[in-house]
């Protein structure tokens, strides 16, 4: 009897462990090193604003999504019918048109820039790395920046100065001239958008970026963020940051009342439309333009000595150095800014930092004025 009783228990053991096996297998089956759904994706683009066909709705149109995971690894057209991947010649005709997929013969491969949770968590150590070991060149800039505009009177606007006419502002320009972005125009070779456009999986906890309004003397640079969209799209949304250059370029100050009744609760203008944000002028004598412009420079040295296009075009198989590019600075650009503020050099903005509990001034500090023409630059 005691031996029965240990043989049951031995097979009781052994089907323990082969439930236990089984459902290892069995979610190891549906991990994917790419997620499926669409939704699980950040996408993100650097672009002049020009497209006749927006990229976010074409990525999710149709099945487009699933046939751009599925050519990750170049295929063919019969590879993806035995996939059961349903796909028509115009979907393959509008994703290259789009530069997502480049079909050559019967290959398809895409070149839509998509970067899974492992590749993600190889590229953002090596960036953030990047943002410890500039720190010591760009310190004491950060240092003078903050004591300047703290001494006139803006020292909530230091860290949206700092990142969008610096960090993604003024280093464009050099950026463009060396040839590692393009210029922003639809042509032969980007018919329907004219920029850079890729995706990764997981969504980052914190980034921003720039809208930046450009008339003949005037730019009016708001600094976004994607947790008080809500609040920031109240009032400066494009038609209203339009609105202002243009009153700006033409008069030098707020002119249309409705906009200014709107606008002093935010406390950007006063009474009588004149600015009363930072107007960083883009001449010699300016001290935050200079020290904005001479801070670009170093950032530009830096990530030319020190980020390796052609490694990062190899280890995340970028379609080419621009988009090697585009995507390694804007995520380098996240993780400085965080740098930054986790070392307590600047402070980031309270509609950042806690953007249910931030006003209209609160908002209002996430706008400043640059004047001259862009054509200097």
């Amino acid at each position: 009897m005691k031996r029965f009783a240990n043989v049951l228990f031995f097979l009781f053991v052994l089907l323990l462990l082969l439930i236990t096996s089984c459902s290892k297998t069995e979610v190891g089956a549906v991990k994917q090193p790419y997620p499926a759904d669409v939704d699980e994706y950040e996408f993100l683009r650097f672009s002049g604003g020009q497209e006749i066909v927006s990229p976010d709705q074409v990525v999710r149109a149709d099945n487009n999504w699933e046939i751009l995971l599925s050519c990750l690894e170049s295929k063919t057209r019969n590879e993806l019918r035995d996939m059961n991947v349903d796909f028509t010649e115009s979907q393959l005709m509008l994703l290259q048109a789009m530069r997502f997929v480049d079909c050559r013969d019967e290959f398809i491969q895409t070149t839509l820039p998509i970067l899974s949770p492992e590749q993600k968590q190889k590229l953002i150590p090596y960036l953030r790395q990047l943002a410890q070991d500039i720190d010591p060149v760009l310190r004491e800039d950060i240092h003078k920046l903050k004591i300047i505009l703290t001494d006139q009177g803006y020292p909530g606007h230091v860290y949206s100065v700092l990142f969008s006419c610096v960090v993604d502002g003024l280093v464009w320009f050099p950026f463009r001239a060396q040839g590692l972005i393009s210029e922003f125009s639809l042509s032969e070779e980007r018919p329907l958008f004219d920029g850079v456009y890729w995706a990764y999986s997981p969504k980052r906890n914190f980034r921003g970026g720039s809208n930046i309004a450009i008339g003949k003397d005037t730019m009016v640079v708001l600094n976004w963020s994607d947790g008080p969209q809500e609040k920031i799209q109240k009032i400066f949304h494009w038609d209203n940051l339009y609105s202002m250059q243009e009153q700006l370029d033409q008069h030098g100050k707020i002119v249309d009342q409705d906009l200014l009744d709107r606008l002093l609760s935010y406390e950007v203008v006063d009474p009588q439309g004149r600015m009363i944000v930072p107007v960083i002028e883009m001449k010699s004598d300016d001290p935050v333009f200079l020290l904005c412009q001479s801070t670009a420079a170093k950032i530009v040295g830096f990530m030319n000595q020190n980020l390796d296009l052609e490694a990062l075009q190899k280890d995340f198989n970028f379609p080419d150095k621009e988009s090697a590019f585009v995507v390694a600075y804007h995520e380098w650009m996240w993780e400085f800014m965080e740098y930054v503020t986790e070392r307590g050099l600047i402070d980031k903005p309270l509609a950042f930092e806690q953007p249910d509990q931030a006003g209209k001034k609160d908002i209002g500090k996430l706008l400043f004025v640059i004047k001259g023409s862009i054509s200097n630059l």
